[in-house]
């Protein structure tokens, strides 16, 4: 069998194995409290199995141009980041492993998301994409229905079993439909802004039944932003929503600026439909701001201000090198008496806290480095590469980039981080679907000439961009 052919077959299962990772995030939480006790923790674990998984096809597939740059940035990081693994397995071998996972792991999902789409045609992609959105709407009624049952519904309780009315807002809880936390039930609805936009691509081809559920996905993100009670999560989404508008801008094109304010309109005026005939939906949002619709107060300000706060340090070398890689992980304490001692004491709550903690100044440098050097990348490819018919979806792709690459806590939880890195991975997969050549959607499905000679001194992708003047 020749390269490209196994290169073919290794992205199918790519594409299957991306497939159950986002249908394990997006139902992990239901599972967890359906399945007996004892299958909690394999879970849980279970995304980690799976990403592995994959990458175990990443590394041996050659890699695209377009991300040549990103591997190589992402090997410098590996590297630099053992001294700081070492040191993590002096405290407990196996926190080393569980923390490494954390911030070396879940890059593989952005790889993997081009890898497996890169040379396939576009009703495929495009299939992916769709089928994610249309989730949204059975798990924002299972939302609603979790606002209409009991408190001690199994339901509406955690993955353990134990009753979350601690988190409830006058008597209401913050519903996390089919996800184990709020957080991650948020961040999957700050994703799905993007991810509705390219399931809209020529939506008005499709059969009737099938604009209506595209027409419904929008009102529907906003009924599930607004029934978690966060305010995160609204202010999330219009930041994302704002952002994208501006991204408009750097396109310079009048088209996709207006789809986006009519898009902002048609959100704001569903709101207030929303709003008045159906006022449970906002209700725990509006009572957490002072009865805003829309606001954003100063606690949520300070968080934002705070959330690049050092945290805590206790000598001049934990400032330098920190306490261990995945202290502070959601899940840690099952398995480490170390990480378990210090949640007992201390939780930093947000990623840059969080990353102070575990890696001090020299893991701050390289993490946020690293997730800089991403934002720049993307940015660039969708400024330079994607073409109108994707500019709109793809701006608010890249909005969600940058949000969440600089805000989400994705040193805290995998599923946002995973949510994060397929955001990045269908930034570079849209921008290299705009500029590559038609026949390379048939390159790993059949056998086809040898590629073109590379040029000394220039990539293959600056041969395609050149191609294309």
């Amino acid at each position: 069998m020749i390269p490209a052919a196994i290169d073919s077959a290794r992205a199918r299962r790519l594409r299957q194995l991306l497939a159950c990772m986002v249908v394990l995030l997006i139902f992990e939480g239901i599972a967890r409290k359906a399945a007996p006790s004892f299958l909690s923790i394999p879970i849980f674990l279970l995304k980690d199995a799976l990403t592995a998984w994959m990458a175990f096809y990443v590394v041996q597939m050659r890699k695209n141009p377009i991300i040549s740059s990103l591997w190589a940035a992402y090997i410098l990081v590996a590297v630099l980041m053992i001294p700081l693994i070492i040191l993590t397995a002096c405290y407990d071998p196996v926190l080393a492993v569980f923390g490494a996972k954390q911030y070396l792991l879940y890059p593989m999902v952005g790889f993997v998301t081009l890898m497996a789409f890169e040379n396939v045609k576009w009703p495929i992609i495009l299939d992916f994409y769709r089928k994610i959105a249309f989730l949204l709407i059975p798990i924002v009624v299972l939302a609603l229905v979790q606002t209409r049952l009991p408190h001690n519904s199994w339901l509406n309780m955690s993955v353990h079993g134990e009753s979350l009315e601690g988190f409830s807002s006058e008597g209401e809880l913050r519903v996390s439909s089919t996800f184990p936390f709020v957080a991650q039930f948020c961040a999957f609805l700050n994703m799905e802004i993007f991810v509705i936009f390219i399931a809209m691509k020529d939506w008005t081809k499709q059969s009737l039944l099938w604009k209506v559920l595209t027409a419904s996905l929008l009102p529907a993100i906003l009924v599930g932003s607004f029934v978690t009670g966060s305010r995160a999560a609204v202010a999330g989404n219009l930041a994302i929503l704002l952002l994208a508008l501006l991204l408009g801008l750097f396109k310079f094109r009048a088209s996709s600026i207006i789809h986006i304010l009519l898009v902002l309109i048609f959100l704001y005026l569903s709101l207030l439909v929303v709003n008045h005939f159906f006022p449970s939906v906002t209700f725990v949002y509006s009572n957490r701001e002072q009865g805003h619709l829309i606001g954003i107060s100063e606690e949520i300000r300070g968080r934002v201000y705070q959330s690049f706060g050092i945290g805590h340090q206790t000598s001049y070398r934990s400032f330098l090198v920190g306490h261990g890689l995945g202290v502070m992980s959601n899940g840690v304490e099952n398995i480490s008496n170390y990480a378990a001692k210090w949640r007992t004491t201390l939780w930093t709550e947000t990623d840059f806290g969080t990353t102070f903690f575990e890696g001090g100044l020299y893991l701050v440098l390289i993490w946020y480095g690293f997730r800089i050097f991403v934002i720049l990348k993307t940015f660039k490819h969708f400024l330079f590469d994607t073409n109108s018919e994707f500019s709109v979806p793809m701006a608010f792709c890249q909005s969600f980039v940058i949000i969440m690459g600089l805000f989400g806590t994705l040193a805290l939880q995998p599923p946002i981080a995973i949510w994060w890195w397929l955001g990045v991975g269908t930034s570079l997969l849209f921008s290299w679907k705009c500029i590559a050549p038609a026949e390379s959607e048939e390159s790993m499905e059949k056998p086809g000439p040898p590629p073109r000679r590379k040029i000394r001194g220039r990539s293959l992708y600056a041969d395609v961009i050149h191609s294309r003047k």
